[in-house]
């Protein structure tokens, strides 16, 4: 189910993560990011991920603010991380806790864009979300892109056994329509 509370979307779950609140602006922020690598080349671009920084609240996970990864793309367009970009990206997560703008924020997750994809989380996906955010209260974005239709963002969590699960079902913005809800005053939480 999604909700919208003035400039806050909300996705809630029936897992471990109740719900996942995020600002339109940060939201709005990654969909730059995500259009911007696919119309980096004629084919559809490069795929592009980052780190969500936000707060953990009783069983909500919060997304305030994030943090772009670099990614060599050392595998084709996929944002799969070789190990010189994994090191980059344990660096970013460590140098994030000396970051001002971050204070008071952790690491609740991250996102990738995808482009012709089935709504899921690859194999190597599901790895790195492992990898770098195995807390049951982290999460994963994905942000679907293509050339006509409007962007798809969808939530997965770690499961009760472990297992990445989708969280909710997706939802599908234009990047003028998550423009428009950043404009809107925020209303208090």
């Amino acid at each position: 189910m999604l909700e919208h509370i003035s400039n806050t979307i909300v996705w809630r779950g029936n897992v471990a993560v109740s719900e996942v609140r995020c600002t339109a602006g940060v939201l709005a922020e990654i969909a730059e990011l995500a259009l911007s690598g696919y119309r980096r080349y004629p084919w559809g671009g490069v795929e592009i991920g980052g780190v969500l920084f936000g707060k953990n609240d009783s069983g909500a996970v919060r997304i305030c603010s994030m943090r772009p990864a670099e990614c060599e793309h050392h595998y084709g367009p996929s944002f799969e991380l070789s190990a010189k970009d994994c090191e980059a990206f344990g660096n970013l997560l460590t140098l994030a806790e000396s970051d001002a703008e971050l204070a008071g924020l952790t690491p609740v997750g991250w996102f990738q864009s995808a482009s012709r994809r089935d709504l899921g989380l690859s194999d190597s996906a599901r790895a790195f979300f492992h990898r770098f955010f195995p807390d049951p209260r982290q999460v994963a974005m994905l942000i679907v892109r293509s050339k006509r239709d409007p962007l798809s963002v969808a939530f997965f969590v770690h499961g009760s056994q472990g297992a990445v699960e989708l969280h909710s079902p997706a939802q599908e913005f234009t990047l003028e329509s998550l423009r428009q809800r950043q404009e809107t005053p925020s209303a208090p939480e």
